[in-house]
């Protein structure tokens, strides 16, 4: 990943700390497979950490970037520099992982399956989150370094490939949709409007009411798959 590419990323973080109620949000749909021993990957910031520790007896952090794991470690604690394609550097194993937009800045997702069901132990759940539907790939997802948008199909393949039973998958914030295919595939925008995520607490309301329609399509799909 390049500098420039780092960079967006960091800007984008920040700039997500401010839809804070979004991460609760997003915790309140994963939070019954949360449990026992955590390791959460790619933390970033820790915008998820915030939530996903209360559902936890144990949270781990980790994230590739090392600037990103000294700021963890202040904030949260216990952090690690880890990258998915190299060794664990611990011998722990989780009954849980959570991988929240991280997979689609990975070439080889594949191995990047294979490498989460080997920390998890028997029966352990890992929970993913992804950008969803292609034709909204623009802009903002090669400023951000997306190698792709995945849909149930296309995660599903990649999760059962490497011996997970998929336990639910769902489409989310469709109404995300119009601002990302507006500010990434007709305005060309590199990064996230500061004033476009702290709108998004206003309107988060509207997420809890979506489900009929979330079914068929969404800016995200979040997966949870069992080992």
């Amino acid at each position: 990943m390049d500098a420039t590419t780092q960079e967006a990323i960091y800007e984008s973080l920040e700039t997500l700390s401010n839809a804070d109620q979004y991460y609760r949000w997003l915790h309140s749909r994963v939070k019954s497979f949360i449990r026992g021993k955590v390791l959460e990957i790619g933390s970033g910031i820790g915008n998820f950490a915030q939530w996903g520790k209360t559902s936890a007896t144990e949270y781990h952090l980790s994230d590739a970037d090392p600037r990103l794991v000294q700021r963890l470690s202040t904030d949260f604690g216990n952090a690690f520099q880890w990258n998915l394609y190299e060794p664990f550097p611990r011998k722990d194993v989780y009954d849980t992982v959570v991988i929240l937009n991280v997979i689609e800045h990975l070439e080889d997702d594949t191995r990047a399956i294979q490498a989460i069901y080997e920390r998890l132990v028997p029966g352990g759940n890992v929970i993913i989150m992804v950008p969803a539907m292609q034709f909204l790939y623009g802009s903002m997802d090669r400023a951000f370094g997306h190698f792709r948008r995945y849909t149930k199909k296309t995660l599903c393949e990649l999760v059962e490939k490497a011996r997970f039973t998929v336990r639910k998958k769902e489409y989310v914030n469709v109404i995300g949709m119009l601002g990302w295919y507006v500010y990434g595939r007709i305005l060309n925008r590199e990064n996230l409007p500061q004033q476009l995520c702290s709108r998004f607490n206003l309107v988060l309301p509207l997420l809890y009411l979506e489900r009929p329609i979330a079914s068929v399509v969404g800016l995200s799909l979040i997966l949870v798959a069992q080992k």
